[in-house]
């Protein structure tokens, strides 16, 4: 029974004492964004788009979504705690029960009451110390998602940084796909090199006979070449082929690009589209992309391909590096939910706002694979309301 989406986020404090999903969710978003502030993320990007001419391109973090579900503001300081210093003042503070529960295997009563209650001092007096005691709590939790999301942020002021690996590492053999690919982004940004990446990469062959369509395609995200939702057969697949572009691309040799975290896996996928689609001699495309695999169609426009649409779900934010050549395409449609909590992982920006790419905003919270979904296709009318 797939889970239900969250229409609401739980704000503040409030979430820490809940243990529902829309409440789960939200203690990963808050902890996530902890991380975006220590390692001054949101600044990073701005910079970049303000060298290019394109500061107001992009939006970190919407002040609208901020507004609903606020967060405390941290400044960066660069420096690491001792684990041993944060083990000692949450021993202190709340006893020897929590630090004694091995990480991932939380005594839920006191998780539960140790994180709610820091939650409240981190909201009333923000500070790196009140942060890092709470990261270090989360460890400890019986969510998953929660784990992950502590570990992603906990790494650049931790001075163990191996225990967090660990705990990313177990996130991407989750049975539940959220914490999967919140885990691989954040492994990916803090351990390129490990080879449980190259095991989220390998090819998976497609088995079908449909001959070759001409104006429609979809493009995977990172880590996805081997899920079924955008191959021929797939849940996704199926939907566009019957509700949206019965023309859609479902030929043995659809385009995959590898799948890996880094700019030049990026890069050469979008090589390999333009290739691609220059060898079929396909024309007045539309194609659709999720997560950094938008990013590739829009590197590839400026490579040469030339398109109609480009329809950009849940697409991580990241100009000037990826931005289409509007001489070269139609129109860009982008579709985000709020507080997209892979993108946070990713570092990357939530919304984009330029005058060329219209953006729609889901009434969702939090699911990355959201704006793939059909339910979610169906319950939005996402055909009609992006004119498709």
């Amino acid at each position: 029974m797939p889970k239900k989406r969250v229409e609401k986020p739980v704000p503040g404090p409030e979430a820490f004492r809940k243990t529902s999903q829309a409440a789960i969710q939200s203690q990963a978003a808050l902890l996530l964004t902890l991380g975006r502030q220590l390692r001054g993320d949101d600044q990073a990007l701005r910079a970049r788009a303000f060298a290019a001419g394109l500061e107001s391109a992009v939006e970190p973090i919407p002040q609208d979504d901020l507004a609903e579900f606020p967060i405390p503001t941290l400044r960066p300081t660069g420096e690491r705690l001792g684990v041993r210093n944060v083990s000692s003042s949450l021993t202190a503070r709340f006893g020897p029960a929590l630090m004694k529960t091995p990480i991932g295997g939380g005594e839920i009563k006191a998780v539960h009451r140790s994180t709610a209650k820091l939650a409240e001092q981190l909201f009333e007096e923000p500070t790196t110390e009140t942060a890092a005691q709470l990261l270090e709590a989360s460890l400890r939790h019986p969510e998953e998602l929660v784990r992950v999301s502590a570990a992603s942020s906990y790494f650049e002021i931790s001075t163990q940084p191996q225990r967090l690996i660990r705990i990313l590492v177990d996130g991407t053999r989750s049975e539940d796909q959220l914490v999967r690919n919140v885990a691989a982004t954040a492994l990916a940004r803090v351990a390129p090199e490990h080879s449980r990446l190259r095991a989220l990469t390998k090819s998976q062959p497609t088995k079908t006979k449909k001959k070759p369509s001409h104006t429609s395609l979809l493009v995977h995200g990172t880590f996805a070449r081997t899920a079924t939702w955008w191959q021929p057969g797939g849940d996704f697949h199926g939907y566009v082929l019957a509700n949206v572009r019965p023309d859609l691309y479902g030929a043995e040799d659809r385009f995959e690009w590898s799948g890996a975290y880094s700019d030049a896996a990026r890069a050469l996928g979008a090589i390999q589209l333009r290739n691609w689609v220059n060898a079929r001699g396909l024309s007045a495309l539309d194609v659709f992309g999720h997560s950094h695999g938008a990013n590739i169609m829009m590197l590839a426009t400026q490579n040469g391909l030339t398109a109609r649409t480009l329809v950009l779900m849940s697409c991580p934010v990241h100009i000037p590096k990826y931005i289409p050549d509007f001489t070269r395409v139609t129109r860009v449609v982008s579709i985000h939910v709020h507080f997209d909590l892979v993108v946070l992982a990713d570092r990357g920006g939530q919304r984009f706002n330029h005058p060329n790419i219209e953006e729609h905003v889901l009434p969702l919270w939090f699911d990355h694979s959201a704006t793939h979904d059909p339910a979610v296709w169906r319950s939005q009318n996402l055909k009609a309301v992006l004119g498709l």
